[in-house]
């Protein structure tokens, strides 16, 4: 029997490509594209070390055509518009979506994965066996399935089955137009995304090739009309107008083809995850999508599933410990989308204090952090205080604070889930092992035996992966800013 992917997008390419690449029998099962109605996305570079993780390098998307990008360009709130470099030396990509699936669902072949279009999948019967149900051709087939993951997106084959649960936030619809010009666009940095915020919604526009641009308004239906094509092209213009930064970018470009609307509203699931079946990617959740983080989370999220089926095919003990991890993966990473794109709203909402941005700065962020956000530990105030400190100590003498405890939890280690140790603090409350592929638990038990850095780090990398000196550090001054581990009395 075959793991059945349904969704041939990021997520179910990805989830194919590693669990053929790791020798499971897959099958894809996808309707086709319309290449009309697709959109053009941002990958990060964040995105681009994912690709990488799962096996598509950044040579093969060069090779493939797709625009580098360096960075952003946003004009949010009441500021001026500025310019948001990526880190030196790192680039993204912007994608023509029907282009990239494209190219996904070759790799995902290349991996050994059977990829079937123009499939319409009717039903995944969960019975004694689990059998997928399809039409193809005119003609019904059916196809028992080891595990079946929900990569459908939106449409939430599986988990419109009970299992989907609508955000209370306000409905958002976003309005896209393509735009092209044989000059040059009329902005300093032409590879990058363009962002602002309006009275009404937001604005966000992608550059896919040097002449080709796709720009996407979002809006609440319940306040723009857009119910018929006609309304939905008047509020497209009338948005469209109110830009600062997208108006200069189309005036004298041309609009190829009709505007078109898709959805994005956000949506959760009551589970992610359960024996037999997963939620992948925007099947899982959906999140509005002013983090710019889509393409990505639909990466993580199938990295993930791949790492659970195939933890419990090699091992059926280790069901309850997957599941369990993958659910709180999928809930944190919501949430912590949740929160981002809520605290970006209430900075638009202080220049818009409108009924759009009220609405969605109403959402509050998550409470409880699954695992480091590491950019944010950069300027950790804790963190880089006890960096600070051990920059001036001479010698270190360092013990387990009293607040410390341990739990066993589930993690990743390679492409297996494991039960390891986690050290808990009031910062962690659910527990953290790894920051930065660092070991904390060894690390914590190492600490107390060593009175100098270069000692800890030699001792250190003894014992566990050898580690980069910057990340040791980082990891080691969390330990002590956070509360794992306290300065001895001299």
């Amino acid at each position: 029997m075959s793991i059945v992917v349904i969704g041939a997008g990021p997520a179910g390419c990805a989830a194919a490509r590693l669990l053929a690449s790791w020798g499971h029998d897959v099958t894809v099962l996808a309707r086709r594209a319309s290449p009309d109605r697709a959109l053009g996305e941002s990958l990060p570079p964040s995105c681009v070390t994912l690709l990488d993780h799962i096996g598509i390098t950044g040579e093969s998307l060069d090779a493939a055509g797709f625009l580098r990008s360096t960075g952003n360009t946003v004009r949010w709130g009441a500021g001026d518009e500025r310019v948001e470099q990526f880190a030196e030396g790192l680039h993204g990509y912007q994608v023509d979506r029907a282009a990239f699936d494209a190219f996904l669902v070759q790799n995902a072949k290349a991996a050994g994965a059977e990829v079937r279009l123009g499939v319409g999948v009717t039903a995944v019967r969960r019975d004694s066996d689990t059998t997928v149900v399809f039409e193809q051709g005119g003609i019904s087939e059916r196809l028992p399935a080891r595990w079946v993951l929900d990569c459908t997106g939106r449409s939430g084959l599986i988990a419109r089955d009970g299992l989907r649960q609508p955000e209370s936030a306000a409905r958002t619809t976003a309005i896209v137009g393509v735009w092209e010009r044989d000059d040059d666009w009329p902005t300093p940095q032409p590879s990058h995304t363009v962002v602002e915020s309006t009275e009404d919604g937001w604005a966000w526009s992608v550059p896919v090739s040097r002449k080709r641009r796709y720009v996407t308004l979002m809006v609440d239906p319940t306040i723009t009309p857009v119910a018929s094509r006609e309304g939905l092209e008047r509020a497209y213009l009338e948005q469209l107008a109110r830009t600062r930064s997208q108006s200069t970018l189309v005036a004298g470009a041309r609009r190829v083809g009709p505007v078109f609307a898709r959805d994005a509203s956000p949506y959760t699931a009551r589970t992610f995850g359960e024996v037999g079946t997963l939620l992948v990617g925007d099947a899982a959740s959906f999140v509005d999508p002013l983090s710019s983080f889509g393409v990505k989370k639909a990466l993580a999220s199938a990295w993930m599933a791949s790492v659970v089926v195939h933890s419990i095919l090699l091992n059926a003990a280790s069901a309850a410990p997957a599941l369990e991890l993958f659910n709180a993966r999928e809930r944190s990473m919501y949430e912590a989308l949740r929160g981002s794109a809520a605290a970006l709203a209430r900075d638009a909402a202080d220049a818009h204090p409108t009924a759009f941005w009220e609405a969605r700065a109403a959402a509050t962020d998550a409470d409880i952090a699954f695992e480091p956000d590491v950019a944010a530990l950069r300027n950790d105030a804790d963190v880089t205080s006890a960096f600070e400190e051990l920059r001036r100590r001479d010698t270190i003498r360092l013990r387990p604070t009293a607040l410390v405890k341990r739990a066993s939890r589930p993690t990743v280690r390679g492409n297996r889930v494991v039960v390891e140790d986690h050290l808990i603090v009031p910062a962690f409350p659910a527990g953290v092992r790894y920051v930065r592929n660092i070991d904390l638990v060894r690390l914590s038990d190492l600490a107390s035996s060593h009175d100098q850095v270069p000692d800890l780090f030699a001792a250190y990398n003894s014992v566990a992966s050898p580690a980069p000196l910057p990340d040791f550090l980082g990891a080691l001054s969390l330990l002590i800013g956070k509360g794992f581990l306290e300065w001895e009395s001299a």
